[in-house]
């Protein structure tokens, strides 16, 4: 099997997903990361799936609103589209640092990694976090005080523009979805954190004990590394 970067890809295997191999109690907060990873990484999913839908519908009303008054009239919405943007970009983020971390750990547990690496992750998780803290911030203001406008056209018409296309609805927090998306962006937030945090407890301790399982290691500080001796 070929070696990629140092990485031997026969370690690679269906049986590393099993239940007693994943949560093995010997690897140090291996239990912990995978749970904390895996939720980090559905909540952002499913934060980013959300303001995608959102982000389109107001691109189709957008759409709609030009196509019908001849294009004449603007719908303008910038606010929470770059909301979503930031949402979405941040959540990939999450899904693909924690997601490598994620493999690096399920399959090469023992692997010890150059300092730049190590240091260059924990930045990126720290980036990461104040990127979803301030997308959550950003979307929370922007769907609960702001709405969207139509201008080009007189008010009489803006309104028959709406009533032609009233979903989703030019004031954002009266849109179910717009709700879900924020609410589920705190709650990728504190995975999130919660993840970076443990990155940076394994780093401490595999810099000063190193990967091996912990029976290795209490062994190794034991000194008993050879065959046991009979005694005459």
């Amino acid at each position: 099997m070929a070696v990629i970067w140092g990485f031997d890809l026969s370690e690679m295997s269906w049986s590393a997903f099993e239940h007693r191999r994943m949560f093995e109690k010997r690897w140090y907060l291996r239990r912990e990361r995978f749970i904390i990873y895996q939720l980090a990484m559905l909540i952002a999913l499913a934060a980013e799936c959300t303001a995608t839908y959102a982000l389109a519908k107001y691109e189709f009303l957008q759409s709609n609103i030009g196509r019908l008054s001849g294009h004449t009239a603007s719908l303008h919405s910038n606010d929470i589209r770059a909301a979503a943007i930031l949402t979405i970009v941040f959540c990939v983020f999450v899904a693909t640092l924690f997601g490598a971390d994620f493999f690096f750990l399920l399959f090469w547990p023992k692997r010890r990694y150059p300092r730049w690496y190590d240091m260059t992750k924990k930045a990126i998780a720290v980036w990461i976090c104040l990127g979803v803290g301030a997308a959550a911030i950003m979307s929370t203001i922007v769907v609960a005080m702001n709405e969207a406008y139509i201008s080009g056209v007189g008010d009489r018409t803006a309104i028959e523009l709406v009533d032609s296309y009233p979903r989703p609805p030019l004031v954002y927090r009266t849109f179910p979805q717009n709700i879900a998306w924020v609410v589920l962006l705190w709650l990728a937030l504190i995975p999130t954190i919660s993840s970076t945090m443990l990155m940076f407890k394994s780093s401490v301790h595999d810099s000063r004990y190193g990967t091996m399982p912990k029976n290795i290691i209490d062994l190794n500080d034991a000194g008993d590394v050879g065959p046991p001796r009979h005694e005459e």
